[in-house]
C-alpha cells in the first residue's frame, strides 16, 4: 500500500510541476512584463512549463547516477562468462533460424542442411547446459567426463597400438609413424 502511494505521488509530480512552471510564466508575463492576453503570453506560459519539465527530466537522469546512500540500487551484473554464453546462445539460435529459412527457400541442399543443423543444435545444447550449470564448473567437468567415458566404453576396443623401436636410438614410436619422434630418423621399410 505504501509503495502504491509513493508511485502515485511520483506520477503526479511531473504534471503538478509543469502546471506550476506554466503559472509562473503566465504570472511573470502578465504582472512583470505587463503583456496582454494573447500569443506572447501563452508562449511565455508554455516556456515556463517546458523549462520545468526539462529540469525534471535532467533530475531524473542525474539522480540515479549521483545517489550514493544505502537506498541506491545496483543492477545485478551477470558474470562476464555468463553474458558471453548468453550472447553465444542467441547467435547459435539465430544461425539455426537462418539455416532453416535457407533450406525452406531451397538455397541449401538437404545433406548440408542436416549436417549444419545437427552441428548448430549440438553447440546450442552445450551452451544451454553450460548456462544451466552456471559457475559450478565441477558439475560441468563431471558431466563431460561421464559422456566421454561412456563413449569410450561403448566403442569397440581398438587393437592395442603397436609400437616400433627406432633402429637408431631405440625410442618406441607408433607403428604408423614415418619418422622417429626423438631423433627424426626415417622409419619403415625404406630406412
Amino acid at each position: 500500500m505504501n509503495q502504491t502511494a509513493s508511485t502515485v505521488r511520483r506520477n503526479l509530480l511531473a504534471p503538478l510541476l509543469a502546471a506550476v512552471g506554466a503559472a509562473a510564466g503566465l504570472t511573470y508575463g502578465s504582472l512583470g512584463a505587463r503583456l496582454p492576453f494573447g500569443p506572447p503570453l501563452v508562449v511565455l506560459g508554455l516556456g515556463g512549463m517546458t523549462l520545468v519539465l526539462c529540469g525534471l527530466a535532467l533530475y531524473r537522469v542525474l539522480d540515479p547516477l549521483l545517489r550514493t546512500g544505502p537506498d541506491r540500487v545496483e543492477a545485478p551484473q551477470a558474470p562476464a562468462r555468463l553474458r558471453e554464453l548468453e550472447r553465444d546462445k542467441q547467435a547459435v539460435l539465430k544461425a539455426i533460424r537462418e539455416i532453416e529459412l535457407d533450406y525452406a527457400m531451397r538455397k541449401v541442399a538437404e545433406p548440408d542442411y542436416k549436417e549444419m543443423l545437427q552441428r548448430y543444435r549440438t553447440r546450442a545444447m552445450r551452451i544451454i547446459r553450460e548456462l544451466d550449470v552456471g559457475d559450478n564448473y565441477r558439475v560441468l567437468i563431471e558431466e563431460e567426463l561421464k559422456t566421454r567415458l561412456s563413449a569410450m566404453a561403448a566403442a569397440p576396443v581398438a587393437a592395442a597400438v603397436s609400437t616400433a623401436a627406432c633402429p637408431s636410438c631405440a625410442t618406441p614410436n607408433d607403428s604408423d609413424a614415418l619418422f622417429c619422434k626423438k631423433c627424426g630418423v626415417k622409419l619403415g621399410a625404406s630406412a
